[in-house]
């Protein structure tokens, strides 16, 4: 008897601690261990493991230089005239 009491008590607990628990999945202080979770991301900027997927951001961005945007045929850059700066030739997201 006191064992079903036990459960009992248990399975009502349960469903409230799980959907606790929720919210603190992405407070990890180590990146690796971050990026591991596929429901965080890492924030350099800010050193920080946050929820949901990491914010877009253009990898062209970091060439400076019109020469060595227009020569970098990985990632598909292109110098902008207009804004002087390096963007890729095809707008990227997140996911």
């Amino acid at each position: 008897m006191q064992i079903l009491a036990i459960a009992v008590v248990l399975l009502a607990t349960f469903p409230f601690s799980a959907a606790t628990a929720a919210p603190d999945e992405c407070s990890i202080r180590d990146s690796a261990m971050c990026l591991a979770n596929k429901n965080c991301h890492w924030d350099g900027s800010k050193p920080g493991c946050y929820p949901g997927p990491a914010p877009y951001h253009d990898p062209c961005w970091a060439h400076e230089a019109e020469e060595i945007c227009n020569s970098d045929n990985t990632l598909g850059c292109q110098w902008a005239a207009e804004t002087k700066k390096c963007e890729s030739k095809t707008k990227g997201s997140a996911n």
